[in-house]
């Protein structure tokens, strides 16, 4: 992701971590003539959870009636449905069903129905476990009801992150990649806040806002509020080929216990399958390996949903990290001392979808209560609409012809898997991607059945003649995640090669 050089200097609100939260608060603050600077210590966004999640929208159900979490989910469901045209990401309205068996199961399901009413979830039903099979007819035998949700839905993540924080930077905001937060600045007494250090320097602000998702609590301890503790846990995932993304249409759920909201399976806003995740904390924010014994956990949960998901059509598997903490809910609070100074930490599942609510919620907050050194003067020049890059694997065939007659990259294919042209990898690189992993996040190529081994080479080329390298300097991810270690062959004068 592109980001400007840095010359640090002076704004009115530093959001710190460029997640789902941090995105949409940057967005809802360009509303305003607001100076924000976001600061992301990733090469890439969206990185972290945000990038390895379940992209489910929740109902609301399944939050604790009068918790921080409740007063956000629902309508942060409401807001998905309402921007994701306005923003140009995908959002497939496919609903969910909890899936229970026998009579102490249904009794939860009754409890889950009952939450979701007093937290203003519409469209809940609890249904047999014969209508459950009416429509998804691959679903196991055993399970005897389900709670279904018309208002589930399924986003692509990745879109989500960079919609939000596309129109943000279109709307005045900045964002600063591979800068991390190593302190904050004070003023002489501690009673205030007035920036940050990184190790690109300092960033002057009155207002800091901490969205910096498993290392949360670090930055919450340098503001001297020690209220929070982040238990990083890992969930691990599978992704299937989409030729068997059929199977199911909607977002499928175990009955939750005390890990969590159990293994899922879903078909993905991309008509992959997807299954997970697994529940195990661990000391390490930064470790998302996965493991053997993980992913056989995710996948002997997915069976108790649906038997016969064909192992060997997985294409990946992945695992991400929950920002699990000791309060078992969203930490959402201005501090009085020092002053300035936002938490916006603990946002485990569902942070996703409370993330829009959240973040109107982060901007009232910071207008009732630092007003006097923020000046919520509205942006006359915002614009609420921003367009993703054209997904030629979705136009129809008189599209497709019209864009390769404007420009011939259009008819040049780079991906076959997921049918990505050249032109839109070029696009993606202009709109700030700058390794084989951010052009993936943007427009998808190496996200089908071969994983990149086809079209790696070729996203590794446009990627050095685009932004005037060697191909030995593109990365897959940033830092030392170099692809390449030498070259093989050397043009000769004649036009040859040794």
């Amino acid at each position: 992701m592109q980001t400007r050089a840095c010359e640090c200097g002076n704004y009115d609100v530093i959001i710190i971590g460029c997640g789902i939260v941090g995105a949409t608060i940057a967005r809802e603050l360009s509303r305003y003539k607001i100076r924000t600077a976001v600061l992301e210590k990733a090469s890439e966004i969206p990185s972290g959870a945000s990038k390895a999640n379940s992209s489910m929208i929740h109902g609301g159900f399944d939050d604790k009636p009068g918790s921080v979490i409740a007063k956000f989910c629902s309508k942060g469901n409401r807001l998905y449905h309402a921007l994701h045209e306005e923003l140009d990401f995908k959002l497939s309205e496919c609903g969910s069903f909890v899936c229970a068996r026998g009579e102490a199961e249904e009794r939860h399901l009754d409890l889950l129905y009952s939450q979701g009413k007093a937290n203003g979830v519409g469209g809940l039903e609890i249904v047999s476990g014969e209508k459950l099979r009416d429509k998804e007819p691959h679903t196991a035998p055993d399970i005897t009801a389900a709670l279904w949700c018309s208002s589930a839905a399924i986003v692509n993540n990745f879109e989500a992150v960079l919609a939000f924080i596309e129109s943000a930077r279109k709307n005045g905001a900045e964002l600063f990649m591979e800068t991390e937060v190593q302190g904050l600045l004070f003023d002489e007494s501690r009673s205030s806040v007035r920036g940050v250090i990184t190790n690109r320097g300092n960033f002057s602000a009155p207002v800091v806002v901490n969205a910096a998702g498993v290392h949360a609590d670090v930055i919450s301890g340098m503001a001297g509020d020690d209220s929070l503790t982040i238990h990083p846990t890992r969930g691990e995932y599978f992704i299937f080929d989409r030729n068997i993304g059929s199977l199911v249409t909607s977002f499928l759920f175990s009955c939750p216990s005390e890990r969590g909201k159990g293994v899922t399976v879903a078909r993905t806003a991309d008509h992959n399958l997807l299954l997970g995740p697994t529940s195990e904390r661990q000391e390490s924010r930064d470790d998302v390996n996965t493991t053997i014994s993980g992913l056989n956990e995710a996948f002997e949960g997915s069976k108790r949903l649906v038997p016969r998901i064909p192992r060997n059509m997985a294409i990946t598997v992945f695992s991400g990290l929950r920002a699990n903490s000791n309060l078992n809910d969203f930490y959402i609070k201005a501090l009085d001392k020092p002053r300035g100074f936002v938490n916006v930490a603990g946002i485990k599942s569902p942070g996703l979808t409370s993330a829009p609510a959240i973040a109107e919620y982060v901007a009232e907050t910071i207008k009732e209560s630092l007003g006097d050194v923020v000046k919520f003067e509205p942006n006359p020049g915002f614009v609420p609409e921003r367009k993703h890059i054209p997904r030629f694997m979705d136009l129809t065939m008189e599209e497709r012809k019209e864009l390769a007659a404007s420009d011939p990259a259009w008819g040049q294919i780079v991906c076959r898997c997921e049918t990505v042209t050249e032109a839109q990898v070029v696009e993606a690189i202009r709109r700030g991607a700058r390794t084989v992993a951010g052009v993936k996040l943007q427009v998808r190529p190496g996200t089908g059945r071969c994983q990149g081994g086809f079209c790696a080479p070729r996203v590794v080329e446009i990627l050095a003649r685009e932004l005037g390298v060697s191909p030995l300097e593109i990365t897959r991810y940033g830092g030392d995640s170099y692809l390449l270690s030498s070259e093989i062959k050397t043009p000769l004068l004649s036009g040859g090669s040794k």
